[in-house]
């Protein structure tokens, strides 16, 4: 039920990165703030809750306003799995963020943020990848978000972990030693093979899928390694959105929306991911702008 004079908190949860907004009762968005992950992983609820709290009340502390808000949406990564969303509902709902608390997927709140209930899919890309649709009958799919063990092809970890081969079988010299791994060994502070199996060794998931920042803008700057491997990337998600457009009808317009930190901050690679769409699904069209999947949190935090 809405009502005046309420504060709405939406938050966008992902594996790296977690974004906090605080709207008024009409949806306008007052402030935000950024913290760190808030995906939620099996028996993680806990963890994962505590991080957006935290970027919660940064957020209402920068809107002048009572840590407390009236209704909060988390759209988490993670969270498709029931088990972990309700165990993520309930470790907020004990935090007493707001007595309202809704907690669904990353996909749902981006899908929102694009299209309303209207039809369309969502690519998402960041620390790992995966596609949400809402079909035209209005039931949603998705593919991929397997993580990165089992997938997330095209996502920051996945051009991070392609640098890092890339870079060992050049110290091997069993590939070229481009720029791309000259500029990883600096900013690494490693010096041979050994210090590289090292680093990657304790590396985290995060970790890797920050070097993606360093592989775009070594393809920008016509690395002939990096840019293969953002070929590859945006290959592998163009294939995602194809696979749910073939379940819209023959040759039927689909939007698509691009989303998620690494296609958000990267315009270079939303660009090429686009081009790669195209090429698949002539009948796409793409949404120019990327999604910021907070507002869909905030929408449907209005709807409560």
């Amino acid at each position: 039920m809405t009502g005046a004079g309420r504060t709405l908190i939406g938050v966008d949860a992902g594996a790296t990165h977690t974004t906090a907004a605080v709207a008024d009762a009409n949806g306008t968005v007052l402030v935000r703030a950024e913290g760190g992950p808030g995906a939620v992983r099996p028996g993680g609820a806990a963890a994962a809750a505590e991080r957006i709290r935290a970027t919660c009340a940064d957020a209402m502390g920068k809107a002048f306003r009572e840590v407390r808000g009236d209704v909060l949406v988390v759209g988490a990564a993670g969270a498709g799995r029931e088990e972990e969303r309700l165990a993520l509902e309930a470790a907020l709902e004990a935090l007493r963020i707001a007595p309202r608390v809704h907690v669904t997927t990353d996909g749902a709140i981006a899908l929102q943020s694009a299209f309303g209930d209207a039809a369309g899919i969502v690519l998402i890309a960041g620390t790992g990848s995966i596609a949400w649709a809402r079909l035209p009958g209005g039931e949603t799919a998705r593919l991929g978000g397997l993580g990165a063990v089992l997938g997330d092809p095209g996502s920051g970890y996945d051009l991070g972990r392609a640098a890092l081969r890339a870079v060992g079988l050049a110290l091997e010299g069993r590939g070229p030693r481009s720029t791309l791994a000259d500029t990883l060994l600096r900013r690494l502070h490693l010096r041979d093979l050994d210090e590289l199996v090292r680093w990657a060794a304790a590396a985290d998931v995060p970790t890797v899928a920050a070097l993606a920042a360093d592989v775009l803008a070594a393809a920008a700057g016509a690395d002939g390694v990096a840019n293969a491997i953002a070929d590859a990337g945006a290959d592998e998600l163009a294939r995602h959105v194809g696979a749910l457009a073939g379940r819209f009808g023959r040759d039927a317009p689909v939007q698509v929306a691009l989303g998620g930190g690494l296609l958000a901050r990267s315009e270079e690679y939303r660009k090429r991911v686009a081009a790669r769409v195209l090429a698949d699904v002539p009948a796409a069209e793409i949404r120019p702008e990327a999604v910021d999947a907070v507002l869909g949190a905030i929408h449907l935090a209005r709807t409560l």
